[in-house]
């Protein structure tokens, strides 16, 4: 694929993504990081 075309389509897709972001979602995004932090440190409390 042209690298153009690429960055183009790139770009598209982080606007959009970027659009459907708002205060809970973003919140939600938070949390789900903090927990994987966490997990990487505590490796015998994995749920299965």
């Amino acid at each position: 694929m042209d690298p153009k075309l690429t960055i183009l389509f790139l770009l598209i897709s982080s606007v959009i993504g970027l659009s459907h972001l708002n205060d809970e979602n973003l919140a939600r995004m938070r949390r789900q990081l903090i927990i994987r932090r966490w997990r990487e440190f505590v490796p015998g409390r994995r749920k299965s």
